[in-house]
């Protein structure tokens, strides 16, 4: 009795059921008294019979009651994935009303345009209706009959939905973050895993929820069809992934062997797929998921117990994958309670797989930090054990260098303090050292005038006995004004003085110090005519600096730049004009200023120690090492500007001094 107090009437055991293992009953056959013994009443709720090759036909009656003419009642069979049903109402002549439908009906065919089987139910007010249903399907024959109208049913289905869309939303955030990750580490794990969840999730989606008839109307049978190539590829893929992530070619060579033939055997189902009928695809499919799930998680848990760590969450995922679908016909028996889990179960059992295997993908993050450390681990070890190899001797003076040089480093370090207490210390026994040679020279100079009032025989002897004292002198006060130039040096380099900062004309500026400069040179008879050029950008802005320190970090590379192409003079090259190139350029807030020579040029071998204190490409005696390690402090530190060089070897070098403007002189 469908009364109109109700939307919905669950038909559920009211169904007699008969199985058509021909397939050849029709319903003149069915419906003839001798065979209604053969309608078996349904101890189930809906009634499934699981995959079979059966046609089944259900039988039921209904009488209405108080129903609102203005309402629409529907008979639907909740079940999307059934390829054909055929409903039949018999009239009271005892003729059909034929309704065809089914998951192979395109949608512009079907009697209510709605993704499941519904049909408009023929009025019943004074007679009981009979009804017959035939249904058959390479699916899961499952058949939940509802009595029910056009808004009810639109209800039921938009909830039925939600646990789907929940689903769909996991899927696309993992295959979204896992792509990312695909594309930043190039790990090919992350991409068959991002296809499994493509091909395995939407197989799950088209084959069990039915949307794919509303987004795709007019697909008709290869609806039926994609799901299971969709089905046949996501197995491949998942054992592409397992033998990616698990790294079973190093951590278990033998069974890696078994999943490359197992891989062979996937693909080739999976090009079938797209061509057998599917009910064939469909037995294969089965097969090879019976075959796949103890083989994975066989191999899963060789490789935890190899200790590789990530493989629980393998293990995990899987099981619950393979759990779901074992308690699946426990579900469709009606052996387990009814609720959104148990009707949900290979979603369910899918979701949590996916989930569990990126988080295996994500601790595979941390294993592969631990693999990288334990491989440099391991290099370390190989480096000392090849060190150790090596002769004594060797290793010996090997490890003295690098103290050496850490040595050598801390020393520099506090070079600055350590330099100029030591050079305070030295100046005043220097200055009495050069006082009392230049003392001992004139001394000697009087001794030999009073030599000439001596006898003629004793004038020789002493005179040659003065004549070394004198020389002797000499050596010393010259080798004491050399001390004293490396103690003044070292006193600049090391003491910081405030300095006053000014505004001054740039390019005037550096007319003054070559000028200074040149005059130098010709004091010390450079014995080489030098042009020095300039290219000196007209206009510039007043720039602010402190000018004893600029001016002498200038005069440093001024007399560098002198000294190479006076070297380079000296090889004797034909045609060899030395010169000297000085520049200026404004640059936005900023001003450049170029020394260029075409000396020497500075060797590769040094160019990155050129800035140390003490070190020097000089020839002994000519050089301290302290000037360029000077003008990069003061053009660096003090005026906040950039000094660098570009140098060819045996053709030249320039230096590059970049200053601002408006410079923040640091104290």
């Amino acid at each position: 009795m469908v009364e109109g107090t109700q939307d919905i009437w669950h038909v559920g055991q009211r169904l007699f059921v008969l199985e058509d293992e021909s397939q050849a009953l029709t319903i003149e056959d069915v419906s003839r008294p001798e065979l209604a013994h053969r309608f078996i009443r349904s101890s189930m709720d809906p009634p499934t019979h699981g995959f079979s090759r059966s046609a089944y036909w259900v039988r039921f009656s209904y009488l209405e009651k108080n129903l609102a003419p203005e309402r629409s009642w529907l008979l639907a069979v909740m079940n999307a994935s059934l390829e054909q049903v055929d409903v039949y109402f018999q009239r009271p002549d005892g003729s059909f009303d034929v309704r065809r439908g089914g998951a192979r009906v395109p949608w512009a065919m079907r009697e209510v345009a709605h993704r499941f089987h519904a049909f408009h139910l023929p009025e019943a007010h004074t007679e009981p209706v009979t009804v017959y249903i035939r249904v058959q399907t390479s699916s899961l024959m499952t058949l939940p009959v509802e009595i029910l109208t056009g808004d009810k049913l639109t209800r039921v289905a938009a909830s039925l939905l939600v646990p789907w869309w929940i689903y769909a939303g996991i899927l696309a955030s993992m295959v979204l973050f896992n792509t990312v990750l695909y594309v930043f580490l190039r790990d090919r794990a992350y991409l068959y895993y991002v296809l499994y969840i493509v091909f395995f999730g939407h197989f799950i989606l088209l084959r069990f929820s039915g949307i794919g008839h509303e987004y795709l109307p007019d697909a008709g049978p290869w609806l039926v069809r994609i799901p299971q190539s969709l089905a046949h590829l996501g197995g491949l893929c998942v054992v592409l992934f397992a033998r990616s992530f698990l790294h079973t070619s190093r951590t278990v060579p033998g069974l890696d062997r078994l999943l490359r033939a197992w891989l062979a055997v996937c693909g080739i189902s999976t090009v079938l797929a797209a061509f057998i009928p599917v009910r064939v695809s469909l037995l294969i499919g089965n097969t090879l998921a019976l075959v796949s799930g103890p083989l994975l998680l066989g191999v899963s848990i060789a490789v935890w117990r190899r200790g590789f760590g990530p493989a629980r969450f393998f293990l995990a995922g899987w099981s619950s994958l393979c759990l779901a679908v074992v308690l699946v016909p426990l579900s469709n028996q009606g052996w387990l309670p009814t609720n959104i889990v148990t009707r949900h179960l290979v979603m369910v059992g899918s979701a949590l797989e996916m989930i569990l295997f990126a988080l295996a993908l994500a601790n595979r993050i941390n294993e592969a930090k631990k693999e990288s450390e334990a491989a440099r681990r391991q290099a370390l070890e190989g480096e000392i054990h090849r060190l150790r190899n090596i002769e004594l001797r060797q290793a010996n003076e090997e490890i003295l260098r690098k103290q050496e040089q850490l040595v050598q480093a801390e020393k520099l370090a506090s070079m600055g303090q350590l330099a100029a207490g030591v050079a305070h210390e030295i100046k005043n026994p220097l200055n009495f050292v050069n006082n009392f040679s230049l003392s001992l020279v004139e001394m000697t100079d009087e001794l030999l005038q009073e030599f000439k009032s001596l006898p003629a025989d004793k004038q020789a002897d002493l005179a040659m006995l003065a004549n070394d004292c004198r020389q002797t002198a000499q050596k010393i006060a010259e080798h004491g004004k050399r001390a004293d130039g490396i103690v003044r040096s070292m006193l600049e380099h090391a003491t910081v003085r405030p300095g006053v900062r000014s505004r001054v004309d740039l390019n005037r500026f550096i007319e003054e110090h070559i000028g200074l400069l040149l005059q130098d040179a010709k004091g010390q008879r450079l014995g080489v005519p030098v042009s020095v050029e300039r290219a000196l950008e007209p206009g510039l802005p007043p720039v602010e600096i402190i000018p004893q320190e600029l001016g002498r970090a200038l005069l440093n590379l001024l007399s560098n730049a002198l000294h190479a192409v006076s070297e380079q003079h000296k090889k004797g090259l034909g045609g060899y004009a030395p010169a000297v190139c000085v520049s200026t350029l404004r640059q936005e807030d900023r001003v450049e200023i170029r020394i260029q020579d075409n000396g020497t040029g500075i060797p590769a071998a040094v160019r990155e120690r050129i800035f140390e204190p003490f070190f020097t490409t000089k020839r002994p005696g000519e050089g301290l090492g302290l000037g360029l390690s000077l003008s990069h402090g003061i053009i660096t530190k003090r005026h906040e500007g950039t000094l660098e060089f570009d140098s060819t070897e045996n053709d030249g070098t320039t230096f590059i001094i970049t200053l601002p403007f408006n410079a923040r002189v640091r104290p």
